[in-house]
């Protein structure tokens, strides 16, 4: 995440030569070993993606020995895997304050405060360690994607390309700049073509790299030469994925019979009244989560939360309490009304920063199969699951560079697959949650725009505002790759899109067609 440069290694080296004793969860009595081994050990478990279990080792070695700066790093890198961006702030100001120039700190401190939407503050962080280093690529890089958030498109160009200029062989400034750089010319062009095919790139650096051509060739119209990049790429990012499909797609399909309509039925314990109420907004990507969020939080009774992990991280605190090891929704009916209220009471504590309205929003895209867990968690919550024209939604994902975490976006056949799994359980839903969810087609918000808006907010309990249908006037930050969408009016430009790769994309049509979501 960040340069090595502005951190010394000689104290690190001096404290790591010292003893800790750490005990790991799940096994009994103290290990007394080098600090320096244990930092190894915690650094091998977040190659395992054993992030909790890292989190837990660094804060039993900090408390031994507060100057491990090795361990404070680690610990921030597991706060961000975690989700636990409060955490992540806390702990890198903490650092901080007597150590105010370790720059990796700075560049996590920054990753905090924009990831909780303090992007003011963000880009003060950013600003301080530029000041430090002001040819840090990841520093620019942080800086352009917070200006980018923040609506200021202008300067956030300038960041990158600077980046670039710094680091050609670097993807991610490339990507990032991607649809900010609409009048391209056939120099740069070249330039970009010619970086992708030098065997020093990386092969993660290569596929943002075909996705930044792909926009590029977009808007040049040249659909073709397009269509080439975004598929090199695709192929490249799946080949460096660790994804099981078939395992995704039977979950997605198990969860029905663990979060059954009896189960749904129970009913809750008392509540305390909440300062604020969730709203939960979710659907596959592409699908029209951000541009609803944008609507909502326009409105003067809503605070914008984006993409929270609050529910899991709420969630997953109460399995560990219990001592139960299973994956989602294995899990649903070991859980009692109590264990339900808790973990609704521990996403309001996490979520506790937004609730300066009576209403925010949580646009956790993967919350489309959580409906039953949110039901149960919070009962008061209220839930808007989003919904697609099959093609438009897919080449909509298709043609998108994601971070890992949505693996199946890469494969024109596990695509189709994730869309009919995921048009089964919003049947399902609409069956089993009829009451507790709003089921909107973005089609009908495009094409019955004000009406559907003002439906949306009645089923909301918000008082009508004109304003919200003037979204693209909001001024929040946005942090999601619809980010430069969001600032437009409504327009019909997206429907139907995919046609121009009518061709091009007959694997992912055929296997909707043998899926039966298209006829």
């Amino acid at each position: 995440m960040a340069s090595k440069k502005g951190s010394s290694k000689s104290p690190v080296d001096k404290h790591e030569r010292k003893d800790v004793a750490i005990s790991l969860p799940g096994r009994s009595g103290n290990n007394k070993m080098p600090a320096a081994q244990a930092l190894n050990f915690a650094t091998q478990l977040g190659n395992d993606g054993k992030w909790p279990v890292v989190i837990v080792l660094c804060r039993q070695l900090l408390t031994q020995i507060p100057q491990l700066t090795r361990a404070w790093h680690l610990l921030f890198k597991g706060l961000v895997e975690a989700g636990d961006y409060s955490g992540l702030l806390t702990a890198s100001e903490q650092y901080l304050s007597s150590k105010p120039r370790d720059l990796t700190t700075l560049l996590f401190q920054t990753t905090a405060l924009r990831l909780l939407g303090q992007h003011d503050k963000a880009l003060q962080a950013i600003d301080k360690a530029l000041r430090l280093a002001p040819a840090n690529t990841s520093a620019l890089n942080q800086r352009g994607v917070i200006l980018k958030e923040m609506g200021n498109m202008t300067e956030a160009l300038d960041s990158f390309n600077r980046c670039v200029r710094l680091s050609p062989l670097d993807g991610y400034a490339y990507w990032n700049r991607s649809d900010l750089l609409r009048d391209i010319d056939t120099e740069e062009l070249e330039s970009m073509e010619a970086v992708v095919s030098k065997p020093a790139v990386t092969a993660h650096n290569k596929a943002r790299i075909h996705y930044a051509l792909a926009r590029a060739y977009e808007f040049q119209g040249d659909t073709q030469k397009q269509f080439s990049h975004i598929e090199q790429g695709a192929k490249l990012k799946r080949g460096l994925l660790e994804y099981h499909h078939a395992d995704e797609i039977q979950q997605t399909r198990d969860i029905p019979k663990h979060f059954s309509q009896e189960l749904l039925t129970q009913t809750p314990l008392p509540r305390e009244t909440k300062k604020a109420s969730p709203i939960f907004i979710c659907g596959l990507p592409r699908s029209g989560t951000t541009l609803v969020e944008q609507i909502i939080s326009t409105h003067s009774m809503v605070t914008a939360g984006d993409e929270l992990v609050a529910l899991q991280r709420a969630t997953a605190a109460v399995l560990r309490q219990k001592k139960i090891d299973k994956s989602f929704p294995l899990w649903a009916n070991d859980l009692s009304p109590a264990d339900w209220k808790t973990i609704g009471d521990n996403y309001q504590s996490m979520t506790s920063e937004l609730h300066g309205t009576p209403f925010f929003t949580d646009k956790n895209l993967q919350n489309y199969k959580a409906l039953g867990l949110i039901h149960l968690a919070n009962p008061e919550a209220k839930i808007i699951f989003c919904r697609r024209a099959p093609m438009d939604n897919l080449w909509g994902c298709y043609r998108q560079y994601f971070a890992d975490g949505l693996r199946f976006t890469y494969d024109q056949e596990e695509l189709a697959d994730t869309y009919q799994a995921a048009s089964e359980l919003y049947r399902y839903w609409q069956s089993a949650l009829p009451d507790k969810v709003f089921f909107l087609e973005y089609e009908t918000l495009i094409s019955d725009y004000e009406a559907t808006v003002k439906a949306l907010l009645h089923f909301l309990d918000l008082p009508w505002e004109e304003n919200c249908l003037h979204f693209y006037n909001n001024p929040r930050a946005v942090r999601t790759t619809s980010a430069t969408q969001v600032r437009s009016p409504i327009n019909t430009s997206r429907i139907d899109q995919w046609k121009k790769f009518e061709q091009q994309l007959q694997p992912m049509y055929q296997r909707l067609r043998e899926l039966g979501e298209i006829e």
